[in-house]
């Protein structure tokens, strides 16, 4: 094996190593070569390949406040000011006169009785129509006032404070991000201090003026070390997931389907009243819907003939036979507007233009819901969306190619059972095993009702199903966390790929 050589910026690190005993930080090599701290980076993690060096990384979590954390610290928390307005006012008091009081917004208002009555600070009751509050302990007293004030002034959490955290990352008052720490310690002292006495002298590099000249004959030029690894070079490609989204497009085409595409704004009408979802469904909730307020807040209805028709099967059945849900419809819910919730108001809209079998359409795009963020869940999400429409068409048809989809992404382990929806009877869900999750949700469908198809004046079945691509790409790439389809991690991106 030919003989290690040293360049010169391996050689400064490694001479700074050397006179160090022990652990020397990225940091702290950076101040005394005088080289970047990605520069010195990349020199140790090269000489931790070579087996020179050991590097360690540690990732060091650090918290700071969010704009609503910064206001709490500033002003205080809303349930501290609602307790205290409420003690001012000796100890009972209206939900109005404690809020003017407390000088609480409207959005802080509900924020403040929420977690008031969650701690045990606050008694609400009702009496002759008022809200009213009553104090049910002396003082209220909280550690996440202490932690934003810390945090305020520092990135670190004390241990005394770790429950807090844990509250005030649920309540998104403080966000956590993480820095890589890059410690480094020579293996062999021996064999760097062989290598750095010895300063390898010569030319390294052959320029045309020694070739004119003819001086390069004279000059004792540096050997090369044949056996050392070019630096890698990272082009520029598609992002796994992209690749991912892109491949699911190529079998749905191949399986005789259209693309189509909607909008992201929608009416309520064409995201739940169209699906025969009751206006009173929690789904339609802020906590799980995305309201639009702003320019707009309210759409127009674009069919009116058909808005009758839903608007019937809503409240009677309309002439499906169902009895609807015997309860008045509103034109007002109807035209809100929302970030759609799915992707089926695109089949819809779909089916509104093209109510003649047989129909074959899909659209891969993005999805919102007010979730929560954690391993399995995401606000915005990716939906492969699919209907077929045509005669004696049955659930067993459905199945079939929802297995051939899920089968052509490499998912091996699959299984279908019952499943519920408002639009869909009968109703179907796929699962797909996932090695660390187990059995994940990645493709519920089902047949629609005749309350969603026979407004548009469909009589032939209509399959559909809603796939979650991003969990359908977990399944089939390994993945835990779903958190890492978007990652802006460069070395994940360039260790990972999609391969059809």
């Amino acid at each position: 094996m030919a003989k290690q050589q040293l360049t010169e910026g391996e050689q400064r690190v490694l001479e700074e190593m050397h006179a160090t005993s022990g652990k020397v930080s990225a940091e702290e090599l950076s101040k005394r070569t005088g080289d970047k701290k990605e520069r010195v980076i990349s020199i140790l993690n090269s000489l931790d390949q070579r087996k020179l060096v050991s590097l360690e990384i540690e990732e060091i979590p650090s918290y700071h406040l969010t704009d609503e954390g910064f206001e709490y610290e500033s002003h205080g928390l809303p349930e501290i000011r609602l307790f205290n307005a409420v003690k001012e006012l000796q100890d009972r008091a209206t939900l109005d006169d404690a809020v003017e009081r407390g000088g609480l917004t409207a959005r802080e208002k509900g924020i403040a009785i929420n977690w008031a009555r969650k701690k045990g600070w606050l008694k609400i009751g009702k009496e002759n129509g008022d809200t009213v509050l009553e104090t049910v302990t002396k003082n209220a007293d909280s550690e996440i006032e202490a932690l934003l004030s810390h945090l305020s002034k520092n990135g670190d959490v004390p241990e005394d404070l770790e429950q807090a955290k844990q509250e005030a990352l649920s309540r998104t008052l403080i966000e956590e991000s993480t820095r890589k720490r890059f410690e480094a310690e020579i293996i062999d002292s021996e064999m760097v201090r062989s290598l750095i006495s010895e300063k390898g002298g010569g030319v390294i590099h052959l320029t045309p003026d020694m070739i004119m000249e003819g001086t390069w004959e004279e000059v004792e030029f540096k050997p090369f070390n044949v056996e050392a690894h070019p630096a890698p070079v990272f082009l520029g490609r598609k992002h796994p997931y992209a690749e991912f989204n892109d491949w699911l497009k190529e079998i749905l085409i191949g399986l005789g389907f259209e693309e189509w595409f909607g909008p992201y704004v929608e009416t309520e009408f064409w995201n739940n009243d169209a699906l025969f979802v009751p206006q009173d469904h929690v789904s339609r909730e802020i906590q799980d819907q995305f309201r639009v307020n702003k320019p707009y807040s309210h759409g127009d209805i674009v069919d009116n003939k058909y808005y009758r028709a839903v608007k019937s099967v809503h409240e009677d059945g309309g002439n499906t036979g169902s009895m609807g849900y015997q309860s008045s419809f509103s034109k007002e819910v109807s035209t809100r507007l929302c970030l759609r919730s799915h992707t089926t108001p695109v089949s819809m809209r779909f089916l509104h233009d093209n109510r003649l079998s047989p129909q074959k359409m899909f659209i891969i795009d993005r999805n919102f819901r007010s979730e929560k963020l954690s391993a399995s869940h995401a606000m915005e999400f990716n939906q492969c969306e699919g209907i077929i429409m045509d005669a004696n068409l049955t659930l067993k048809d459905l199945m079939g190619y929802i297995t051939e989809i899920v089968e052509s992404v490499g998912i091996e382990k699959m299984k279908f059972k019952p499943g519920q929806f408002p639009f869909t009877e009968p109703s179907i869900e796929c699962f797909a095993k996932h090695e660390e999750l187990g059995w994940i949700e990645v493709a519920p469908g089902g047949i629609f009702r005749p309350e969603v198809t026979a407004p548009l004046g469909i009589k032939d079945s209509v399959l559909a199903w809603g796939i979650g691509s991003g969990r359908l790409y977990m399944a089939s790439m390994g993945i835990s966390d779903i958190r890492e389809l978007y990652s802006r991690d460069l070395s994940w991106i360039r260790r990972n790929y999609f391969l059809r």
